[in-house]
Parts: C-alpha cells; sequence; structure tokens
C-alpha cells in the first residue's frame, strides 16, 4: 500500500458518493466511485483498491451480490469492504459477516467512517468476521 490509500465507494446515491469523496478526500485518500454494482465490481479489479465502501441497496447488483462476487474472485477476495446500510436485519449482519466485511448502520457521520476505513487500510486485510463484522460508531 502506498502512502495515500485508494478507496472505491461503490453506492447508486449520487449525494452519497459526493458526500463519501467529500470525507476521504480531506483525509488524504485518492477516491474512486461506482454508481452500481456492476460497475463496482468492474472498477475493483481494474483499480485494485486498498479498501471498498459498500451500500447494500442498490438497483443492479445489491451489495450482497456484489460482496459475494469481491470474495469470490483471488483479485479482489482480500480487500476490506465496508458495508454502510440503513438495512438493519440481524441476518443480513451475519451473512455480511460471513463474507467477512464489516458493517454501518447509515446515517453514519463522515469522521467515523474514515476512521473505520483507517484502521482496515492501516491493518491491510479484511476484517475478522468475527471482532469486526459490525462497527459501533
Amino acid at each position: 500500500m502506498t502512502d495515500r490509500a485508494r478507496i472505491l465507494v461503490i453506492d447508486d446515491d449520487p449525494f452519497m458518493r459526493q458526500l463519501t469523496e467529500i470525507h476521504f478526500a480531506s483525509a488524504g485518500w485518492i477516491v474512486d466511485l461506482a454508481g452500481g454494482g456492476a460497475e463496482g465490481l468492474a472498477r475493483a479489479r481494474s483499480v485494485k483498491p486498498d479498501a471498498i465502501v459498500l451500500d447494500f441497496a442498490m438497483p443492479d447488483l445489491s451489495g450482497e451480490e456484489v460482496l459475494a462476487q469481491l470474495r469470490n474472485d483471488p483479485r479482489t477476495a482480500g480487500i476490506p469492504v465496508v458495508v454502510v446500510t440503513a438495512w438493519t436485519s440481524d441476518e443480513q449482519r451475519k451473512r455480511t459477516r460471513a463474507l467477512g466485511a464489516a458493517w454501518l448502520e447509515k446515517p453514519v457521520q463522515g469522521p467515523t467512517l474514515v476512521d473505520v476505513l483507517g484502521r482496515l487500510v492501516r491493518a491491510g486485510r479484511r476484517p475478522d468476521p468475527v471482532t469486526t463484522a459490525v462497527v459501533e460508531p
């Protein structure tokens, strides 16, 4: 990893992408944006980010489908992913944990998201499925 982390934000909401980009750019990170699941998968494979922020509710591929495909691809399997979603289902959290992603519920404050991503990028690996699957702000 370089000193400037590369973060991929996959979210179908243009406002959320822009807001997240502002927070991450302020932290000195390189930010790539994708407006949907399929686009996000392609970007993850081409730019190989240090971490991914993933919305779950998207129209083309759900975040869960994207996460599963990321984990099943050797090129992207080890990239840390933080799911940021308004969904609060315990079952959804369990499936997310099983796929090795951290979880933050919307609304998330920008500094909290930067802190969580920073820790994952510094660790340089996927979140531990037992201890960091659900991240409390």
